[in-house]
């Protein structure tokens, strides 16, 4: 924005509703990127007061904005869709990377790496294979595994307590979408809870998309890292246990690993619900201001689903305690005393 001019009358409007307050402010734009920069051009932004967060804008803001070009690729219509927000993100993002590697040294490089690479998996093979009509819950599967399975390779390395760890989340994550699918079924979930779902499927080219196979592969994915945290959390302590002690029988193993999941369960099914609470805010908090009852609130779609992604999470969660502990009592006593427990 170079240059402002702006509707400053609001002592004279003080009286009018809020509800047809409507003002304008006179933009001058000048394009920074694309075909058309350098351009200059003048808007009118009209300002409605009662719709909350509306947007005035000051001298050298910066806004995104939508062009629709005539046969000669010229301008014809200008729309402000937002502000420019890129800068803070690209700022706090290079910050965690940063302290990742700084607080973590090479194991935060690892961790920072197995991030990209699992971003990667979702970005350049999950989302394109669906958008050319493959199944969702299928892809979320081997998507999953094979995020998984790079995760804690670069993490751990290759060890026993690695395999242990890949393949305890593995059971837990197939337990969530398990879960998710048949009671997600059972509840007649549709899958277009989301505001987001739904502009999707406005559009005829994606009206065909499976919708409840895509909100069945957001638990699976979404479940991922709670369940490996616990996973290899658990099959660390074991092999610290059994490191330190080579004789130590599997039930006596079994029994550590147990207490070790149970302390951590609590916290970890917490972290996994109050995140899906986070989420769902602002739903409902307008659910008890328009003082909607309980039995009302859960039978909406939105909220069945978010309540379903919670409680499926949290029970594969809970089924990987004993899965990482059995697979770790099965592989750690067997290893030999020497040579292959320096490469465990």
């Amino acid at each position: 924005v170079r240059e402002i001019q702006y509707d400053d009358t609001a002592e004279i409007r003080s009286n009018v509703p809020a509800e047809a307050d409507i003002r304008y402010q006179h933009l001058v734009l000048e394009i920074l990127t694309g075909e058309h920069r350098g351009e200059v051009l003048t808007v009118r932004h009209t300002i409605e007061m009662i719709m909350p967060g509306n947007y005035i804008f000051k001298v050298n803001d910066q806004v995104l904005i939508r062009l629709t070009e005539n046969a000669e690729h010229e301008i014809e219509t200008v729309k402000i869709e937002e502000r420019v927000r890129d800068t803070p993100i690209y700022v706090i993002t290079a910050l965690f990377a940063a302290l990742m590697i700084f607080i973590g040294h090479r194991q935060g490089l690892k961790a920072l790496l197995s991030l990209i690479v699992t971003v990667g998996l979702i970005f350049f093979a999950y989302i394109p294979l669906i958008l050319k009509g493959f199944s969702p819950i299928f892809l979320s599967i081997i998507i999953s595994a094979a995020a998984i399975t790079v995760t804690l390779a670069i993490i751990s390395g290759r060890r026993k307590k690695t395999a242990a760890a890949i393949l305890g989340t593995i059971s837990g994550v197939m337990i969530a979408g398990l879960l998710a699918v048949i009671f997600g079924a059972a509840g007649q979930l549709t899958g277009l809870a989301a505001d987001t779902a739904i502009s999707l499927a406005y559009i005829p080219h994606f009206r065909w998309l499976d919708y409840r196979g895509l909100l069945f592969g957001t638990i699976i994915i979404g479940s991922i890292g709670a369940i490996m945290d616990v996973a290899l959390s658990i099959a660390s302590s074991l092999w610290e246990i059994w490191e330190l002690n080579p004789a130590i029988s599997a039930k006596q193993l079994i029994r550590s690993g147990m207490n070790i999941g149970r302390d951590i369960m609590g916290s970890m099914s917490n972290t996994l619900i109050l995140a899906y609470v986070g989420t769902s805010l602002h739903l409902i908090i307008l659910f008890m201001v328009y003082h909607i009852s309980f039995t009302e609130i859960i039978n909406y779609d939105s909220v069945s689903s978010e309540i379903l992604r919670a409680m499926a999470g949290s029970i594969g969660l809970m089924f990987t305690i004993p899965a990482t502990v059995w697979i770790s009592a099965a592989l750690y006593p067997g290893l030999k005393r020497m040579g292959e427990k320096k490469n465990g």
